[in-house]
């Protein structure tokens, strides 16, 4: 079963910062800014010289990943352990799945001997030792040994060397003009607006002396023109990370986050109305007003992420009323209806919600349909599917939720029996039987609810052994057993509500230790324990 897209093998004692460092641009590069979905890489951060015991683990991610990256090193050539994850793979998979990214020390190739020279400072584990057909490409990681900001744009593009190949797809498609643009490093969220205001007047002066002077020759206009719309990009570029920021950093006051957000889209606005808008740059500006819609949703201002929600939605319908066939566009004015009914749904306005959810629902019915083999579209559809059906339960339209819900479950079956192997999908159809039991359950239909919920529970526990380390999968696998047991209650049979109960609590109980700062598991271990104590009382 292929649960991860690579494993990243490397020098614990030496390595540790760049290795999270090329996690993190490799998880996300390539990824659209309206997919919330990205690669999966499985990197240990533990010290296996001092815990050997966890070979067993190792050994069976290396089994569940589909490319090997080597951060290459002389620590690394003289690890046992690298030496022992590389030799597994080797006698598991070809020699192309395996990508190397030196980060000390040199590979210098002999063609002579068809291996790398033998040197003091080699970087090669003796394990590779005449295991190349011919010189393998490899990427130098040597001047970010101690970590890198994954703003960075040089340090982007060596890692989307390795994003490309895990990917399938070429380094030119997936290094866009976006990528490939340095991203601005805010420390400071004021210096960042100020710096915006500063761009927003050159900018917009540069643009107003082109237009307004006739006399100015055709090249210094165009010229303005494009420094307009290079301007342009940027601030939207910057009003995205500011609103990315913001949702990923914890401490700043709401208000704060607002005012400085109103201010860079008040700026971002004004250079927008200064010049002729591509539509290049308007998608620019929807995945900036996107992000700040989300932000000001995580904190709590509805109205003004509603705002902004409904202007990126009116420039997609804008660009698809010039190009209606554009399936991408579709799918941004698809998440657009979403993110506005997310919106509703946390001002209570339940009826907005389910027309907005939807009109998402039918542009990806007929994207779907317009391609059945298309997988992301055919689970896009099962979310919505799932979102329509959640408003439906809110709404107490028992029998609408539950159609919604066995569409979407409907479709992540097929895919399931279509890849065995995807866990991704494992994991969605898993939730989708939960989501059919609760209707089921809410419903009284108790021996339906029953089994939705132990075929989801069944899932989840093949998931969780598969993956010990996966949190997500653990803790989810505690609320089948809390969604199970609320089953075995509601049909009096209480003696296998308390050891579902138990059960869940078993796993949370092991899951908090291992993360004991995680308010979320603290809460969810609380109640698994009071549930329990009811029952023994």
């Amino acid at each position: 079963m292929a649960l991860y897209d690579a494993f990243i093998s490397y020098s614990h004692a030496q390595d540790k910062p760049i290795a999270a460092a090329l996690q993190s641009v490799i998880q996300k590069l390539g990824k659209p800014w309206y997919r919330r979905r990205a690669l999966r890489l499985f990197r240990d951060d533990t010290s296996l010289a001092a815990t050997p015991h966890l070979w067993p683990t190792i050994e069976q991610a290396l089994g569940q990943s589909r490319h090997f990256v080597l951060l290459a090193s002389p620590e690394a050539a003289a690890s046992k352990w690298v030496n022992k994850e590389v030799a597994y793979w080797l006698d598991h998979n070809s020699i192309d799945t395996l990508l190397i990214g030196l980060t000390n020390g040199e590979l210098v190739w002999d063609e002579s001997v068809g291996d790398f020279l033998a040197r003091e400072n080699m970087s090669r584990p003796p394990v590779l030792a005449k295991r190349f057909a011919t010189e393998p490409k490899w990427v130098d990681l040597r001047p970010y040994r101690e970590g890198a900001d994954k703003r960075d744009a040089k340090f982007t593009e060596l890692a989307a060397n390795f994003a490309a190949a895990i990917r399938g797809v070429p380094n030119e498609d997936l290094l866009s003009q976006e990528v490939r643009q340095q991203r601005r490093a805010l420390t400071l969220a004021w210096s960042a607006a100020v710096s915006l205001l500063i761009l927003a007047v050159a900018a917009t002066a540069a643009g107003v002396l082109a237009y307004r002077e006739e006399q100015e020759a055709v090249a210094q206009r165009n010229r303005a023109e494009q420094t307009l719309a290079t301007a342009t990009k940027t601030a939207n570029n910057l009003v995205f990370d500011l609103a990315q920021r913001f949702r990923d950093t914890v401490g700043i006051p709401a208000n704060v986050i607002k005012d400085i957000l109103d201010r860079a889209r008040a700026l971002q606005e004004q250079l927008t109305k200064s010049g002729q808008v591509t539509p290049e740059l308007k998608l620019s500006e929807a995945a900036a007003l996107d992000e700040t819609a989300r932000s000001l949703l995580a904190i709590g201002d509805t109205t003004g992420a509603l705002a902004a929600a409904e202007q990126v939605r009116k420039i997609m319908e804008g660009l698809l009323a010039g190009n209606p066939r554009n399936a991408e566009w579709q799918i941004i004015l698809s998440v657009s209806y979403e993110t506005i009914g997310d919106v509703q749904v946390a001002q209570g306005d339940s009826a907005g919600a389910l027309v907005s959810y939807r009109d998402s629902l039918a542009i990806m019915e007929r994207l779907a349909k317009s391609d059945a083999g298309n997988t992301d579209w055919q689970r896009d559809l099962a979310e919505s599917s799932n979102k329509v059906g959640d408003v439906q339960m809110a709404q107490s339209d028992l029998a609408g939720a539950l159609k919604s819900y066995r569409d979407s479950l409907a479709i992540m079956e097929q895919l399931a029996r279509s890849d065995p192997g995807n866990a991704g999908w494992q994991s969605d159809l898993s939730t989708s039987y939960e989501k059919v039991g609760d209707a089921q359950m809410t419903r009284g239909e108790l021996a339906g609810a029953l089994k939705s919920c132990r075929d989801s529970l069944a899932i989840r526990e093949r998931l969780a052994q598969s993956d010990p380390r996966n949190a997500d999968w653990q803790r989810d696998l505690a609320v089948s057993y809390a969604q199970l047991a609320k089953v075995y209650r509601q049909s009096n049979d209480l003696d296998s509500a308390l050891t579902a109960l138990q059960q869940g609590q078993t796993v949370m109980d092991r899951l908090t230790k291992l993360s004991p700062d995680n308010a979320a598991y603290q809460e969810l271990l609380a109640r698994f324990n009071d549930q329990v104590a009811a029952f023994t009382k």
